[in-house]
Formats: structure tokens, C-alpha cells, sequence
């Protein structure tokens, strides 16, 4: 690995800029508390994972060089946002601020937040172009990047947890006030409805 202040540098930029994972988690840990926001960072992680064996075997390449593939994942992506979106829009009532302790539900977000981030094209072009810069071109490519992929989680979980901490307070403190918790209902499918559509324009 090469330039590592440099790529250390870059991922804390990237991890503090609010982009569709940030607020994702941000309003999962708003709407449904402390412990769905932690589940949908887990699940974001894999997602990450994901894109960086994608990047060192080389399989993101096709993301690249094939207009085709990349509309398929974008579209995919977008109009799974979107899906999510409509149904917090569609929500009545207060949020559910409770933190539940069932199985499935801990599952479905834990698919959910995998989804968001497994589905998400401009991370993995973002890993296939950024993470070659700092592997030397005469050493072990493969395990250089998963190493340098694990770094970016390490680096990104911490600026994670604080988004799951504040936001899951800022939803405790809505949980008694049923015109704001409907509101930030609203909020948070116009959110997430607003990140699909943006990602349906991304250009490859």
C-alpha cells in the first residue's frame, strides 16, 4: 500500500459527507431508534465489503466499460429507495420510535441497510476507482485492497455510531409528539424518495 495518510485522509472526508448511506442511517436510527440504526450500519458494512472483493477480483470493472449493467444497478437501486420512501411517506400516526427485539425485524434491517449499500452503483464505481490508486502496481493487488477496505470501515465506523447516537436521541425526544413524529415521517420518505431519484440521474 502506498500513500496511506492520503487514503485516510479521504475516507474520513467521504464518511463525514452526508450521502445517501449517511442518511439512510440517519433516519432509521430517527424513526425506529438506537438499535435499528446500529443493525442498518452492520448492514451497510456488508454492502461495503461487497463492493471491495467486487473491486479486487475485478468484477466492478464491468460497471466501467458496460453502459448496460450500470442502468440495470442503478435503476434497481433507485427504485428500492424509492419503494422505502413511499412506504415511510405513507405512514399515519407517530413514528414507531420503539427499539424491537424481534428476529425478522432485526433481519429485514439488516437486508435493508445491505441492499442500500450493495445496490448502490457510484460506491462501486467509487471503489473501483479509488481504491487501485494506493496499491502498488508490483504487489499483492488483491489483499492490499480488501486490507484498504477493511481501513475504510474501521475509519467510517466511528462518524456511524455518532449518527445512530444523536439522531436515535433526537427520535426519542419526537416519540411523545405525534404532529412531529408524522412529520418526520413524511421527511424521512421524502428523503429517501429524493436519494432514488437522484441516484436514477447518475451518469455512468
Amino acid at each position: 500500500m502506498q500513500n496511506l495518510s492520503l487514503f485516510i485522509t479521504a475516507t474520513l472526508i467521504l464518511a463525514m459527507t452526508p450521502g445517501q448511506d449517511f442518511i439512510y442511517v440517519m433516519v432509521r436510527s430517527i424513526s425506529q431508534g438506537i438499535r435499528a440504526g446500529f443493525i442498518s450500519v452492520t448492514g451497510l458494512f456488508i454492502g461495503v465489503m461487497f463492493h471491495t472483493l467486487a473491486a479486487a477480483t475485478g468484477a466492478a470493472a464491468i460497471l466501467l466499460t458496460s453502459a448496460y449493467a450500470f442502468t440495470v444497478i442503478k435503476i434497481v437501486g433507485a427504485l428500492y429507495l424509492i419503494y422505502l420512501g413511499i412506504q415511510a411517506f405513507r405512514q399515519k400516526g407517530r413514528l414507531e420510535i420503539k427499539k424491537t427485539r424481534d428476529k425478522a425485524s432485526d433481519l429485514k434491517l439488516l437486508k435493508e441497510g445491505m441492499l442500500s449499500s450493495t445496490l448502490n452503483p457510484k460506491l462501486a464505481l467509487f471503489f473501483m476507482a479509488f481504491l487501485p490508486q494506493f496499491v502498488k502496481p508490483d504487489s499483492d493487488a488483491f489483499t492490499n485492497m480488501v486490507l484498504l477496505g477493511l481501513l475504510f470501515l474501521v475509519l467510517s465506523l466511528p462518524i456511524l455510531i455518532s449518527v445512530v447516537l444523536f439522531s436515535s436521541k433526537f427520535g426519542e425526544l419526537l416519540s411523545n409528539n405525534e404532529k412531529i413524529s408524522t412529520l418526520i415521517g413524511k421527511a424521512t420518505g421524502v428523503i429517501l424518495i429524493g436519494l432514488g431519484i437522484r441516484l436514477g440521474f447518475v451518469e455512468s
